[in-house]
């Protein structure tokens, strides 16, 4: 990639503070966070995000909204009566095995024994 094309690829500023209000946000009504939704409110193509985000941070987008989608069940797990079904759905996962094979992925553990510590 030419020094042109990567100053232009690289002008797209995605911080991580503001894909985490976009995640908080979505946790908060109880729907699932979109990449794809966050490409539209940018105004660019989820590829063009995915790219950039990657570039910039590291860690590709939706790795990361997946981590912040696990620290928020970790949290409800800990401090909340909810069974583990109630927590992924509260975080945004759209079936209980998506939860918790997402889960067991960034925890090493299941959901279910990480509630009863």
């Amino acid at each position: 990639m030419d020094l042109l094309l990567y100053d232009a690829f690289m002008a797209l500023n995605v911080r991580k503070v503001d894909v985490a209000r976009y995640v908080a946000d979505c946790l908060r009504r109880e729907d699932s966070p979109r990449a794809s939704e966050l490409a539209m409110q940018y105004g660019v193509t989820l590829s063009h995000l995915s790219r950039t985000f990657h570039a910039r941070h590291g860690v590709t987008l939706s790795e990361f909204i997946k981590r912040l989608q696990v620290r928020r069940a970790e949290m409800l797990l800990r401090n909340t009566k909810l069974d583990t079904t109630h927590v992924g759905y509260r975080c945004g996962f759209g079936t209980r095995r998506s939860f918790f094979r997402t889960y067991r992925r960034f925890k090493g553990d299941s959901p279910r024994r990480s509630s009863r510590r």
